[in-house]
């Protein structure tokens, strides 16, 4: 699919690098960026205390308002100057509603990005790839602190196993694997009875013209994650594209999970679809 609006996500009282990862993303690949400020609220008090704090926790809503105000301002002077189409909203609230107003603002969007500093900051980062993903159906773009801001990778690794969120990701992410100089599908410890490995995958890359390897991992003892992390590592790959929780989230966190993994400290750029 082509990316023709971007939507990455902000927390206000972050600095401006994901802005400007944005902001790069966008002019790199002509694409129109909308920008969600989000500022986060505070829980409302509860239990035996609830009636003496509500007063301090309106007064601090009030100031919190107005700082995301004057970010707000700051964030619009910068992209005025970056000389891009683009477009931004910002919304106020906690942390837990995070999902939903992702959610809401990402059904127009092709893509969301999570720049370096929402990708260091755990809570946040999994809020928007569970309302992008699951509420939206849209592929995420996770952009680390060492990550490259692009739309046109020079080598990447699709993370294959035969299932539907992987075929969904190589599908969504199609574009990306065309422009790239080299593809190299990674695929750990198939099963005995697995066939071809990657030959229906491969048939689909072949008729859209992407030049790939397939290569046949062996994790030898380490988890699929480091398995993947090493052979990306070896590959100097600038992005990984992999499908997303293949088991239920709330399964992923009681047990752990690739994608969790994968996403802990990535190590390079991460396109992920589901």
């Amino acid at each position: 699919m082509s990316f023709a609006t971007i939507l990455s996500v902000v927390r206000s009282d972050h600095g401006d690098r994901d802005v400007n990862t944005a902001i790069e993303l966008s002019r790199s690949s002509g694409a129109h960026l909308s920008i969600l400020l989000l500022g986060m609220a505070a829980a409302p008090p509860i239990g035996e205390f609830a009636e003496n704090a509500s007063m301090a926790w309106l007064e601090e809503r009030d100031r919190d308002k107005a700082k995301l105000a004057e970010r707000l301002t700051g964030v619009k002077d910068i992209l005025q100057h970056a000389n891009v189409a683009h477009d931004i909203v910002d919304i106020y609230t906690e942390l837990t509603s995070v999902d939903n107003v992702v959610a809401h603002q990402t059904r127009y969007a092709d893509l969301v990005a999570i720049g370096p500093d929402a990708a260091a900051d755990g809570s946040l980062k999994h809020a928007v790839i569970d309302g992008a993903l699951f509420h939206s159906e849209v592929p995420t773009l996770i952009i680390p602190g060492n990550g490259k801001p692009t739309l046109k990778p020079t080598s990447v690794v699709v993370a294959w196993k035969d299932s539907l969120e992987a075929v969904r990701a190589v599908k969504q992410g199609i574009e990306l694997l065309k422009s790239a100089k080299e593809v190299h599908v990674g695929i750990v410890d198939p099963g005995t009875n697995d066939g071809e490995p990657a030959g229906e995958v491969g048939t689909y890359l072949s008729r859209h013209g992407v030049n790939f390897t397939v290569d046949v991992l062996r994790s030898d003892g380490r988890t699929v994650a480091e398995t993947l992390n090493q052979y990306a590592d070896d590959l100097a790959a600038d992005l990984i594209v992999m499908g997303a929780y293949g088991h239920s989230r709330m399964r992923e966190r009681i047990f752990g999970g690739v994608t969790l993994s994968m996403l802990k400290n990535p190590k390079r750029a991460v396109f992920l679809a589901r």
